[in-house]
């Protein structure tokens, strides 16, 4: 019976897409050939220009050297040049797909991309059902000195897309940076080692890993196993939000440091999770309730997990901070109209772990006004120590992905099955369940991607190593 489902539901997706086309890009191609895999496209652009809906366009292993003359449009008033400008949409059973080609891994090199007086979108995002995955971004430039700011994936209006299995690194640019735009997921990317070293003499204030400053109809943007360390700015940035976000198993760590000893006159938080600038508003708002859980903050410059003076409460669930200036602080603003810092209120934070910190566990939480319930820092009889951990070892946090892209095995901060905090379930090996049932570290609940990752034949049955010919592969036809 299931492998007749199976052949059932591959037969669907043959159908499905029949129609559908296929694109190669290769830094051998040239963009006067026909884009097959025998004779790739050399640009994007070029491919950009005739996909459609259903269609997958794959990069070829390489480093893509991207020169200005392939920058595709001008957007925001002509603010931004958009590199990669996508405008085009899917469907939400034909999404447009750009992917490395599977056992591959591109790379894009935007090193020698500085436009004048514009801000850099490597991949602006204008279309919906759209889906990326597995290439490098790196060398995004900042070419003005005043206050600025470089992103590597722009969401300016597309929603329901997936941006997953990717690395954003060695720039100076923002990962990912979505200001429009709902249900939204980005899965299992790392953005490392981003400094603005340009702007406002080298501030680096606006490089955060990740961030979602959207609008109130724009619910549904989720960030799970994604990895952000040394950031100039901020791990999981969300000031200026104004619809709910969830943080799912995702790592922080070293954030406000440009190398692991080196710090940088950004803010340094691992996870902000909302606030609106600590000032009066022009009217009432109704601020977001976002949801951080399984997360781990280590060694940020700042605070670990923060609530940025925001104006109502955030969900905190199973996490793990660790040398952070204070692991937990939820302070908020006082109302919308009386810009006031005052302890945290309407926060539920709820079997969250503790491991000491460089001033304090907490800092502005209001007992009276949040439910805590199972927290570390509660435990008045007992003392967080390292021999509660398999291990300590943070180096563990940069450790290669797994080969479907998902969070490595790690130990860092796992507690011992003999710690009295094991048995009490806390941290982000385990999930919220009541029933504390333990998460494998990797997460495979919640890992990967809505693929698995084979190959299989016309007939449905599964090709362990596939030669030439056609094959299904992630729901798509693929010519190998």
């Amino acid at each position: 019976m299931k492998k007749i489902s199976l052949f059932l539901l591959l037969t669907l997706i043959v159908s499905n897409h029949l129609c559908a086309k296929t694109y190669y890009v290769a830094t051998n191609g040239s963009d006067s050939n026909t884009g097959t895999i025998s004779a790739p496209f050399a640009t994007l652009k070029t491919a950009q220009d005739i996909v459609s809906a259903g269609d997958t366009v794959y990069f070829r292993g390489g480093t893509y050297h991207i020169t200005e003359d392939q920058i595709m449009g001008y957007e925001a008033n002509s603010l931004y040049a958009c590199v990669f400008d996508l405008k085009k949409s899917g469907t939400v059973d034909n999404p447009i797909c750009y992917f490395g080609y599977p056992g591959e891994r591109p790379v894009f090199d935007l090193s020698n991309v500085k436009p004048a007086d514009k801000r850099i979108s490597v991949f602006y995002l204008y279309g919906s059902y759209l889906h990326f995955k597995n290439f490098d971004v790196i060398g995004t430039q900042v070419t003005i000195t005043t206050h600025t700011q470089s992103e590597c994936f722009s969401g300016r209006n597309g929603s329901n897309n997936i941006i997953e299995d990717i690395a954003i690194h060695d720039g100076m640019a923002i990962g990912v940076y979505i200001v429009k735009g709902g249900n939204n997921l980005v899965l299992n990317c790392d953005a490392y080692n981003n400094y603005d070293s340009v702007s406002e003499g080298g501030k680096g204030g606006n490089v955060d890993g990740f961030g979602c400053h959207v609008a109130s109809q724009y619910t549904g943007n989720v960030f799970r196993g994604c990895r952000s360390w040394c950031n100039s700015d901020d791990g999981f940035d969300l000031i200026n939000n104004y619809a709910s976000v969830t943080f799912d198993h995702c790592w922080a760590f070293y954030n406000g440091y440009k190398d692991f000893s080196t710090s940088t006159p950004g803010d340094g938080n691992g996870f902000k999770a909302g606030g609106y600038g600590l000032k009066v508003q022009s009217e009432a708002v109704d601020a977001p309730r976002n949801t951080i859980e399984n997360c781990i903050a280590y060694h940020n410059k700042a605070n670990g997990f923060y609530a940025n003076h925001h104006l109502g409460g955030d969900n905190w669930y199973n996490n793990s901070a660790y040398l952070n200036k204070y692991n937990y602080q939820m302070v908020n603003q006082q109302s919308w109209d009386v810009a006031k810092d005052v302890g945290g209120y309407d926060h539920v934070l709820k079997n969250n772990l503790s491991f000491t910190s460089v001033k304090g566990d907490t800092l502005y939480i209001n007992q009276d006004k949040c439910t805590l319930t199972n927290n570390s820092f509660q435990l008045s009889s007992y003392t967080v120590s390292s021999t509660d951990f398999e291990s300590t070892d943070y180096s563990q946090l940069t450790a290669a992905r797994q080969e479907d892209g998902s969070l490595p095995e790690v130990t860092f901060l796992k507690l011992k099955s003999t710690s009295e905090l094991y048995t009490a379930k806390m941290g982000y090996q385990f999930t919220t369940e009541t029933t504390g049932i333990e998460c494998t570290q990797a997460q495979k609940s919640v890992r990967a991607s809505v693929y698995d990752n084979k190959y299989y034949n016309l007939n449905g049955i599964e090709v362990q190593n596939p030669g030439k010919g056609i094959y299904i592969y992630n729901g798509n036809l693929l010519l190998l």
